[in-house]
Order: C-alpha cells, then sequence, then structure tokens
C-alpha cells in the first residue's frame, strides 16, 4: 500500500507546524515527523485497519496525541489516502454524505 497526503492534510500539517514552531521548533519538527512516521504505519496491509471507525463513513482514525490523523483506505488502487490531521480537543461534526 502507498500513503499518500491529500493537499488538505499537508495544509493541516503546516499550520500545526507553524503554530508549535513559535514556541518551540524543536518540538513541531518533533511532532510532524511522529505524524509521518505513524501515518506510514498504514503502508504495512496488516495495519491498514488500525485505526478506529472514523466519524464520516468510509474514514479510519489514527491517533498521534493529541492529533487525530484522518484517513481512508482504496484497496483497490492499493492507497491510503490522509484526509486531514486534526487536533483531538477540536469540535468535529460528521460530513453528510
Amino acid at each position: 500500500m502507498r500513503v499518500i497526503f491529500d493537499d488538505e492534510a499537508l495544509d493541516d500539517l503546516q499550520r500545526i507546524f507553524a503554530w508549535i514552531a513559535k514556541d518551540n521548533h524543536r518540538a513541531a519538527e518533533g511532532l510532524i515527523a511522529r505524524i509521518f512516521d505513524k501515518a506510514e504505519l498504514l503502508a504495512i496491509p496488516a495495519l491498514t485497519d488500525m485505526g478506529r471507525p472514523g466519524l464520516d463513513p468510509g474514514t479510519r482514525e489514527l491517533i498521534e496525541h493529541p492529533y487525530i490523523i484522518v484517513y481512508e483506505v482504496h484497496e483497490d488502487r492499493g492507497e491510503v489516502v490522509v484526509l486531514s490531521i486534526v487536533h483531538g480537543a477540536q469540535d468535529r461534526e460528521r460530513r453528510e454524505t
């Protein structure tokens, strides 16, 4: 499986990095590296479904405290698509499909 980061997820990572780096550049680098490392585990076929069922239908959520990595598994394409990275304390609503 390939892990692909959607543009929205990459934007989320940039915002997270900028927010944390204001106070601690090294901590920001470390967190972003941990998020990428955790997401890359999803490339292992036996681990693609290790995240809990997501708030939105068809998604899964993987925790890298305090953030949630929201992703979809596309078996037919051999891809895991990371859709967004959200803070666990952030209010979220289920999207209508």
